[in-house]
Order: structure tokens, then C-alpha cells, then sequence
């Protein structure tokens, strides 16, 4: 058993065996079906693996371990249960290297984490994943490059090559760095990253490409606070805002932003814009307030409103307030009104007013060759 002799010396590399261990002392310890643990200055434990082999060295700082159980613990209580085939106890118990086959539980959020080669520091309270790292989670499965594990916080820090699968992989997230807060259930991306949407057979329905993003595992929305562009394939829109959450569950796929947003139909070559806005993917509906437009660049034909709802499958659309419809090919012509109910796809818009007023009409004759 690792002990502190107290609170500015290191703790003795002194070993407590099972009672069936056999010592055999020459110029090396080696303990077998051995017990090791070690605790801080305050008495607290730090760790306690079982293993089938500990040889130490003759200095008693540094052991070689084979076929390792054990409990990690900080602030007295377990924060990670590991297994591994091999490891190495340096600097007086200061850090444990697991190699080979290793996986490490987290019993107080059941996050697993799986690796060829680990690093614990209890003092520090982390553990560093450096070789094919994956995390496993009932809200999520990632892989990187390297995870640094902070066992306090319960925070994972993954980079190189990340990929995180979530919602029973229907979102998938890339970066080169992310942190998972598997208490919060958030992932925070403050690199540039990629998130695709699957419907079904991995059938991709949406895609985006941001400089930082924050994924709320547990309601299933993405906050993407910087001017973004994001792409769905069904329907073929591309929305481009400066602020937008993505509710990506398949009963409450949208979009929503209190910001100036861009929605563009890439098959009609239509445009809409407003002052902010809500894409229902799942109701296929847009509805947009605020100095609103819809331009159709095919039809040459324009409509201005206060309130403008389009409905996606049929590209039908339902405008009130300030109304104004211009028409460029053919006979040149606007109208106003109050309310409009059409379609710009193939220029049939009905513009009304109220009662007590008439619908403006103006026609500009085409210019004298």
C-alpha cells in the first residue's frame, strides 16, 4: 500500500499483498495476485488495483503490471472502474500507465471509455486516453485521435479526428476538437466542425458546416451562434442566418433564429428573407416576420410583406401587411394591398385589401424599340 508519510513528502512505495501473493526479494519486488493501493497526505484514496503481477523496481518507485482491476478514486469516492492487461506504476504511484485493452466506467454517469493506452493522474484527477480512443453513452458514441478524461467535472476532451454519433445515430458530429459535459449533456464545439442529419437507412436529410456549435444531447437542439449555413436535402433549401437553433428530432425538426435570415430554394431558384423566422421541417412550413421578401429569380417576379408563410412542398405562399407584388417578365407591373395568396413559381399571386380600399395597380408599359 502506497502511503504519504506526510503532506510535503512523497508516499513510500510500500506494498500490501494479498495473502496469497508469494514476494520473491532480489534485486527486484515481484509480488503475485497482489493488492495496491495509495492514498494522499489527508488519508484519502487515490487508487486500488488488484493485479496478477507487480515487479518493482529496485528503488520500489516504478512497477510493472500484468492483467489489472481496479478503482480510481477522487475526493475519497470511485470516479472510474478500469481493467487492463498490462500497465506501469511511476513516480511513486504518482501516475498509472494501462496499456492494452483497456476500459475505464464512470459508475456515476455510465460513460465507458475504451483505449490501448492510458494515463491516470490522480493528483490532477484525469485520465489521458492516447491511442484509439471511443466513449461510449446512452446518449452518444465518439472516437478521436485522444480523450482527456477531467473526473470531476465529468468532462471529456476529445481531439484529433473526432466523430460523435448521437440520437441512435441520426446526428453526426465532426471536428478536430469537441468537449463532451456528460452531466449538462452538451457537446461544445469551438472549432470549425460539420454536423449531417440521417433519416432512416442513413438517408442524410441535413447538413452544416459552422465555426463552433453546442449540441444539447437531451432536448436534441444545436445552437450555432455564428453566421451559418445550413443545408437540407429534403426539402433542397439552403438557410443562411446569424443565429439559428436546430431542434433535430424527427417529430420537431426546425429551425429557429431571432436574427436576419436567407432561405433559399436551390431547385425553384427562390429566395425568401426576414427579420427572423422559423423553418417547420416537420409541418413543411416557413414563417417569417419583418420586412419579409420572396424573389423569384426564374419568374422575374418579386412580393415585399409584413408577414410572409410559405409552404414548402408546393412553394404556395400566404403574405399580410404592406403587400407588394412586382412582376418583371412580360407586361411590367406591381401591386399593393394588405394581403396576398399565391405562388411565385409560376406568377399567380392574388393580392387583396380591405373593404374600404382598393388594390393598386400599377403597369409599365414596355419601352419603344
Amino acid at each position: 500500500m502506497f502511503l504519504a508519510l506526510g503532506a510535503c513528502q512523497p508516499p513510500d512505495p510500500l506494498v500490501k499483498p494479498s495473502p496469497n501473493s508469494s514476494p520473491e526479494l532480489k534485486s527486484q519486488l515481484t509480488l503475485t495476485n497482489a493488492t495496491l493501493e495509495q492514498a494522499n497526505a489527508q488519508g484519502q484514496p487515490l487508487w486500488k488495483i488488484q493485479v496478477q503481477s507487480a515487479q518493482y523496481t529496485p528503488d520500489r518507485k516504478r512497477a510493472q503490471l500484468k492483467t489489472i482491476r481496479g478503482d480510481l478514486y477522487q475526493d475519497g469516492k470511485v470516479v472510474l472502474k478500469v481493467k487492463a492487461d498490462r500497465g506501469e506504476i511511476r513516480d511513486n504511484g504518482a501516475e498509472i500507465i494501462l496499456s492494452q485493452n483497456i476500459v475505464a466506467l464512470d459508475p456515476r454517469n455510465q460513460a465507458v471509455l475504451y483505449s490501448q493506452e492510458v494515463v491516470w493522474r490522480p493528483q490532477a484527477g484525469t485520465l489521458t486516453a492516447r491511442k484509439d480512443f471511443r466513449g461510449e453513452h446512452p446518449e452518444l458514441v465518439v472516437t478521436a485521435a485522444e480523450g482527456r478524461y477531467e473526473t470531476a467535472p465529468q468532462f471529456l476532451h476529445l481531439t484529433g479526428q473526432v466523430r460523435a454519433d448521437a440520437a441512435e445515430k441520426k446526428l453526426r458530429l465532426t471536428s478536430e476538437a469537441l468537449r463532451w459535459e456528460i452531466p449538462n449533456h452538451l457537446l461544445v464545439g469551438a472549432q470549425p466542425l460539420k454536423l449531417v442529419r440521417y433519416s432512416g437507412a442513413r438517408e442524410i436529410t441535413d447538413q452544416i458546416e459552422a465555426p463552433q456549435a453546442q449540441v444539447n444531447l437531451k432536448s436534441r437542439q444545436v445552437l450555432l451562434p455564428n453566421p451559418n449555413q445550413f443545408k437540407s436535402l429534403q426539402p433542397p433549401l439552403q438557410i443562411t442566418a446569424q443565429n439559428l437553433t436546430w431542434f433535430y428530432d424527427e417529430k420537431e425538426r426546425r429551425l429557429e433564429t431571432f436574427s436576419p435570415l436567407t432561405i433559399f430554394d436551390y431547385e425553384e431558384d427562390i429566395t425568401i428573407t426576414g427579420n427572423q423566422g422559423r423553418v417547420d421541417f416537420a409541418q413543411n412550413q416557413v414563417w417569417l416576420t419583418g420586412s419579409t421578401q420572396a424573389l423569384s429569380a426564374r419568374n422575374q417576379s418579386r412580393l415585399f410583406a409584413d408577414v410572409l408563410m410559405w409552404n414548402i412542398p408546393d412553394r404556395a405562399l400566404d403574405a399580410s401587411g404592406n403587400i407588394l407584388y412586382e412582376q418583371e417578365r412580360g407586361v411590367k407591373f406591381n401591386l399593393t394591398g394588405d394581403w396576398a395568396r399565391g405562388s411565385l413559381t409560376d406568377n399567380t399571386v392574388v393580392v387583396t385589401g380591405q373593404k374600404s380600399e382598393r388594390v393598386v395597380t400599377e403597369i409599365y408599359p414596355s419601352p419603344s424599340p
